[in-house]
C-alpha cells in the first residue's frame, strides 16, 4: 500500500482539495481526531504530524494521505461481546468510555436488600419496552433499585450512562462531560453535539435518568429523549400517563426489613418486638426504617420511647390512612412525611449540625465534593459532616461527594427553613468566588445549581444582600455563557426591583447592565447602558467600579458598531475613573485595559496600547501573581504585537501565557488545548507556528 502513497497524495492535492470549500478546516478536524485519540502512541502521532501545520496544499495533501494510510493498515480488533439479549457485534453502540468522561453509575447502598423480584421485573420490562419509568413515592428505594440493576446487569450492556435530573433535560444533556467539548461552546452547541451522539446509541446501551420528578409536559425535551434507540430507565415520583411505568411499593418481607434495621442498630435482636413494631408503625417505608434504626443506634432514645413517639404523633393515621397526595404531579404519601418529620426532630441535632443540613438543602441532588462544601462553610474539619453521614441524614456518593436524600431535603426545608441570612456563610463563599472573574472554577456548575435552589426554596429575608449575590453570580455566569440561568437571575432581580424594598439607583443600574448583556441587538444594549448611567449621576467610591464598567461596556458596543470616536470616549472615561479611585490591578480593570489596548491596535495606535499594558503589568503581578489575569495580559500584548507587525515578540508573549495557563488550569486540560488553538489562530495570519509539531503532540 505504501508504494501508492505518492499517487494518492497527488490525487488528493489535484482532485479533492480544490473541490473543498475550506480544506484547512478538514485538515484541522483530522488533526483534532488524531491528537485526541488515546489509542495511538505519541511516537506514531509525531510521525503523522510531520507535515503539520500545513502551509501549502501539498502539505495538506501529504498530511491527509499519511492519516488515511494509517487508518487503512491499522489493526482492528472486534469487541468480544457475550451478551445474549443484545445486538450482534456488528450493530453495537460506540463505546462511551471513548467519548464521555463521567464517573459511571454510583454503587447502590451497601444495605440494599429485598428487591430480587423487582430486579427481575425491571429487567424484563426494559427488554420488552425499552423505555421504563420506575415509579413510586419518595424514600421507597427507586434510585437504589436502579443502581442495583446497573450493577447486576452491567455485563449485559455495552454502555451504561447515568444522569441525575436537575429540572431541565436539555441542560443536563448539554452538561454531560464529553471529551471533545470546547470551553467556548454554548449550551445550545453542547446539546446539539451531545444529542447527535446519543441518537447513535442502540439497545445495547442503558441510559439511567434518576429523579425525573416532573410531568410529561413539564419538560419539553422528554419527547426527544424517548426517541433515542437505547434503553432508558427513569426513576420518578411523577405520574406519566401513556408511558410504561413499573410501580415500586413497600418491601413486603418483614424479615428483610428487620435485617436492614439489624445492620444499622446493633441491639435490634434484643429489642426485636419493639423494632418490628416500629417497622410496622412507619408502614415499612425504607427511608423511615433506616432513620429509625440509626436513631436507636445513637442511644438518644430507647426503642419503646421511639415507638411511643411515633404512635403519639400519628394517632390519626393507620395502615389504611396512607393517603396519596399529588403536588405538581408528584406522588407522595402524607403519613410517610409525618414519620420522617418526627424522626428528624427526635435526633435533637446541634446548632452546627442543623446549620449544615440547612445549607445542604440548597445543594443539587447529584451532590457536592465534601471538601468543597467544608470550604464554603469555613470549617476547619469535616467531623460534623461525617457524623451526619453516619446518622443517615447526608448521603455519601462516589468521588467523595455528599448530598441530601430528596425526601430528607423536602423535610429539612420545611423544618429548618433555609434563608438568605441563615445560609449566609455558604452564599458569601459562592459570591466571593464569582467576584474573582479571572479565575476559572471547576465547580462553577455546582455553584449555579445552588443559586437555582436558593431562588426556589430559600426565604428572601435579606433582599439587599440577595440582590448583590444575584448580580455577582450573573457576571460569573456570563463568563461561561450560562444563558438559561442568566435569564432566570434577571427575572428574579426584576421581581426584587418591582417590590421596591430598599432599592437603590445602583441596584437598578446593575439590573439594566445585566439586561444589556442578554440583549441580542447592540443598539438596544447601548440604550440600556446609557439609561443605567443616568441612574448614577454622581460617582462615589461605592459605585465607581460599576460606573467604570458601564462606560467600558458602552465603548465596547460602540466599537462593534464601528463608531470609533464614541468607543474611544467611553473606554477612556472608564479607565479614568479606575485611576481616580485607585482601582487599577483588579480583574475588572485588567479587562478594561485589555479591551482598550486591542481597540487602540485596531485603529493603528499599537505603541500606545503596549505602553498602557506595560504600565499596569506590575500592578497585575502584585494583585494576582502569575495567575490567569497575568496570562490574559500577556495574551493582549501578543495580539497588539501582531497588529504592529512584531511577530517574534507576539509569539513569545503567547508562549509565556500558555505556560501560565497550563499551570493554572491543571484540572482543565481542555481549556489549555483550546487556548493553544486560539493562539495558533492568531499566528496563522502571520504564517507562524506557536509551538513545534513535536511539542504540540506531547502537550
Amino acid at each position: 500500500m505504501r508504494e501508492h502513497r505518492e499517487s494518492l497524495c497527488i490525487t488528493i492535492e489535484d482532485a479533492i482539495l480544490p473541490s473543498l470549500s475550506d480544506s484547512g478546516m478538514v485538515v484541522q478536524n483530522v488533526h483534532a481526531l488524531l491528537v485526541d485519540d488515546s489509542s495511538i502512541s505519541e511516537k506514531k502521532k509525531m510521525e503523522l504530524l510531520a507535515h503539520f501545520p500545513c502551509e501549502t496544499s501539498g502539505a495538506e495533501a501529504a498530511f491527509l494521505t499519511d492519516c488515511i494510510l494509517f487508518g487503512l493498515v491499522r489493526p482492528f480488533a472486534a469487541r468480544d461481546i457475550r451478551k445474549p439479549n443484545l445486538l450482534h457485534p456488528g450493530g453495537l453502540s460506540p463505546l462511551l468510555a471513548d467519548y464521555v468522561c463521567d464517573e459511571g453509575v454510583p454503587k447502590p447502598c451497601r444495605h440494599f436488600c429485598g428487591r430480587d423480584r423487582e430486579l427481575s421485573e425491571l429487567h424484563d420490562a426494559l427488554l420488552n419496552h425499552c423505555k421504563v419509568f420506575l415509579s413510586g413515592i419518595a424514600g421507597i428505594g427507586k434510585s437504589e433499585l436502579a443502581k442495583a440493576y446497573a450493577k447486576a446487569h452491567k455485563k449485559e450492556y455495552t454502555n451504561i450512562l447515568y444522569l441525575t435530573y436537575t429540572g431541565d433535560l436539555k441542560r443536563d444533556i448539554a452538561n454531560l462531560p464529553f471529551a471533545d467539548d470546547l470551553p467556548l461552546d454554548s449550551d445550545d452547541e453542547l446539546f446539539r453535539k451531545h444529542n447527535r451522539f446519543l441518537r447513535t446509541l442502540r439497545e445495547d446501551t442503558l441510559f439511567i435518568i434518576d429523579n425525573f420528578n416532573t410531568t410529561s409536559t413539564g419538560d419539553s425535551l422528554l419527547s426527544v429523549i424517548l426517541k433515542y434507540r437505547c434503553r432508558i430507565l427513569f426513576t420518578t415520583r411523577s405520574k406519566l400517563p401513556g408511558q410504561y411505568c413499573l410501580m415500586i411499593e413497600e418491601i413486603d418481607d418483614a424479615e428483610t426489613l428487620f435485617g436492614l434495621a439489624s445492620r444499622l442498630y446493633a441491639d435490634a435482636a434484643k429489642h426485636r418486638g419493639e423494632v418490628e413494631a416500629i417497622i410496622e408503625t412507619v408502614h415499612r417505608h425504607t427511608l423511615a426504617v433506616e432513620l429509625a434504626a440509626r436513631l436507636l443506634e445513637t442511644g438518644i432514645l430507647e426503642p419503646d420511647a421511639v415507638l411511643t413517639k411515633l404512635r403519639e404523633e400519628h394517632t390519626a393515621f393507620n395502615a389504611s390512612d396512607k393517603i396519596n397526595i399529588s403536588k405538581d404531579g408528584k406522588a407522595s404519601k402524607a403519613t410517610y412525611y409525618d414519620h420522617i418529620h418526627t424522626l428528624f426532630a427526635l435526633f435533637k441535632l446541634s446548632d452546627s449540625q442543623a446549620a449544615i443540613i440547612r445549607s445542604m438543602t440548597l445543594v443539587p441532588f447529584e451532590g457536592i465534593p465534601a471538601r468543597l462544601f467544608g470550604r464554603w462553610m469555613a470549617f476547619e474539619d469535616l467531623n460534623d459532616v461525617n457524623e451526619l453521614v453516619e446518622l443517615g441524614f447526608i448521603q455519601s456518593k462516589a468521588a467523595n461527594r455528599i448530598s441530601l436524600h430528596q425526601m430528607m431535603q423536602e423535610v429539612a426545608v420545611a423544618d429548618l427553613k433555609p434563608a438568605i441570612s441563615n445560609c449566609h456563610t455558604m452564599l458569601e463563599s459562592i459570591r466571593s468566588s464569582c467576584q474573582r472573574h479571572g479565575e476559572d472554577s471547576p465547580f462553577y456548575k455546582t455553584m449555579f445549581l445552588v443559586i437555582e435552589n436558593v431562588i426556589s426554596v430559600a426565604e428572601k429575608d435579606d433582599t439587599a444582600y440577595y440582590f448583590l449575590l444575584l448580580g455577582d453570580v450573573f457576571q460569573y455566569m456570563e463568563k461561561y455563557q450560562y444563558e438559561s440561568d442568566m435569564k432566570r437571575l434577571i427575572e428574579e432581580m426584576e421581581r426584587i426591583i418591582k417590590k421596591g424594598r430598599n432599592v437603590s439607583g445602583k441596584d437598578k443600574a446593575i439590573l439594566l447592565s445585566c439586561r444589556a448583556v442578554c440583549e441580542k441587538k447592540n443598539a438596544r444594549a447601548i440604550k440600556l447602558l446609557q439609561e443605567a448611567l443616568t441612574l448614577l449621576p454622581e460617582i462615589t467610591r461605592d459605585n465607581a467600579l460599576l460606573v467604570s464598567n458601564l462606560n467600558s461596556n458602552l465603548g465596547g458596543l460602540y466599537r462593534l458598531e464601528q463608531e470609533y470616536n464614541s468607543a474611544k470616549i467611553y473606554m477612556e472615561e472608564g479607565i479614568r475613573i479606575l485611576k481616580v479611585y485607585d482601582l487599577l490591578g483588579g480583574h475588572d480593570s485588567l479587562t478594561q485595559f485589555l479591551n482598550y489596548t486591542v481597540f487602540l491596535a485596531e485603529i493603528g495606535q499599537c505603541e500606545r496600547g503596549l505602553a498602557g499594558l506595560r504600565r499596569i503589568q506590575s500592578a497585575v503581578l502584585n494583585q494576582s501573581g502569575r495567575g490567569s489575569d497575568y496570562a490574559f495580559l500577556l495574551e493582549a500584548m501578543g495580539i497588539v504585537n501582531l497588529f504592529g507587525g512584531n511577530v517574534t515578540q507576539a509569539r513569545e508573549c503567547f508562549s509565556n501565557a500558555l505556560d501560565i495557563f497550563t499551570d493554572v488550569w491543571t484540572d482543565e486540560p481542555n481549556l489549555v488545548v483550546e487556548k493553544e488553538r486560539q493562539f495558533q489562530t492568531y499566528l496563522d495570519s502571520a504564517g507562524q507556528a506557536l509551538l513545534s509539531p513535536m511539542f504540540s503532540a506531547i502537550r
